[in-house]
């Protein structure tokens, strides 16, 4: 008899337990993006979307893509990050959550300012983090974007958003930025860091403006339209804590590349298109030539799918060393080192400080690249 009281008090203690969670999850609303803005008066404004439970309709409107009714889009200003929080926590109804947001957007008017760097860190810092979320740069608003962030294809707006995003990143038009990655990137001794670039488009140039692909592509120049009109391809890249410039798409397949992720990205050659699959770096050897310049040589790996006819192979060559080495030198003028070079050059010096008294950034500015292409052509 012992025994079987015992074991109800256990299983109405697991069950309460469960209950109390339950109410502690109902009563907390979390926030699937966040977006902040620099306002006129150099406030930070933040915007934030979040699910609501309960609401009518909410399983069909979710699973259908069918307009952005079930979602409270709330925003607030502050003369800091920290205030600005606190001002969403006001206005939203429940216990707000960042630890679910899975898209962090800020605008280019923030990411150029001198005050996105604290922004970064207060970011970084929360008691709440959201570092495992995608890190975009928005051309625009971001509390427009994040307003014109709808479910599509049959997917809520938090699971649509890093199936797309992965995609995207497969496909080489954007880079893979988490949050976290980014922020320590940035307070590294190292490479720059790069973000995803994004923009709300509701309507893009008629014709393309490259006979190249993904050339000159950036996403308020998308030769599209849908009923999503927001649109991610590119890259924000950043230099001592603020965004120094942009890379259209083909610059961002190139980084991908050089940086070693795995991508399939279209190409043309000669107005023919060509599929290109990147399969990584090898060779890379950094050092200093005979008159103390720095010299960076490697050789870029590519496995051309053949379509219909296959293309010049020593043509391709040499259309892509051309393309990578015009995207080597513009980020020598832009002040940026996205390639994870200094990763690799570093691994020379046996301690931080000696590395530090190298610097990097000025040796890179005035390096030179010897860079090979190797490509193999597998048939379709």
């Amino acid at each position: 008899m012992r025994a079987v009281k015992i074991a109800a008090v256990l299983l109405a203690t697991a069950c309460l337990s469960g209950c109390t969670s339950a109410r502690q999850v109902e009563g907390i609303a979390f926030a699937v993006i966040l977006g902040a803005d620099l306002t006129d008066e150099e406030n930070i404004e933040l915007t934030v979307q979040i699910p609501k439970i309960g609401a009518k309709n909410s399983g069909e409107d979710e699973e259908t893509g069918s307009g952005n009714s079930d979602y409270l889009i709330a925003s607030a200003r502050g003369a800091t990050f920290t205030d600005a929080l606190m001002g969403l926590e006001i206005t939203v109804p429940r216990d707000l959550s960042l630890t679910q947001v899975k898209l962090l957007v800020v605008s280019e008017e923030l990411a150029r300012h001198e005050k996105f760097y604290n922004f970064a860190e207060s970011l970084a810092k929360l008691e709440q983090p959201c570092s495992s979320a995608y890190f975009a740069v928005c051309q625009g608003e971001a509390a427009e974007f994040v307003r014109e962030q709808k479910p599509v294809i049959g997917m809520r707006v938090s699971s649509g958003i890093i199936a797309m995003l992965e995609h995207h990143h497969t496909r080489g038009y954007i880079t893979g930025t988490k949050f976290a990655d980014f922020y320590y990137q940035g307070v590294s001794v190292f490479s720059d860091p790069v973000a995803i670039l994004c923009a709300t488009t509701q309507s893009g140039p008629e014709e393309p403006s490259s006979e190249h692909a993904l050339d000159g592509v950036t996403p308020d120049q998308v030769p599209a339209e849908s009923e999503n009109y927001n649109e991610y391809v590119g890259a924000a890249v950043f230099q001592d804590g603020r965004m120094a410039g942009v890379l259209d798409g083909q610059e961002t397949c190139f980084v991908n590349a050089v940086r070693g992720a795995t991508i399939f990205f279209n190409y043309s050659l000669e107005g023919m298109p060509v599929s290109l699959q990147s399969q990584g770096v090898r060779d890379m050897r950094i050092d200093e030539d005979e008159n103390g310049l720095t010299r960076i040589a490697f050789t870029l790996c590519f496995n051309v799918i053949a379509d219909l006819k296959t293309p010049s192979v020593d043509t391709l060559r040499e259309t892509l060393r051309n393309d990578l080495l015009a995207l080597l030198r513009r980020c020598q003028q832009m002040g940026v080192e996205p390639f994870g070079f200094a990763e690799r050059r570093a691994q020379d010096f046996v301690s931080l400080a000696q590395w530090q008294r190298y610097d990097w950034k000025a040796h890179f500015a005035q390096a030179t690249f010897d860079v090979d292409i190797n490509i193999t052509v597998t048939d379709a």
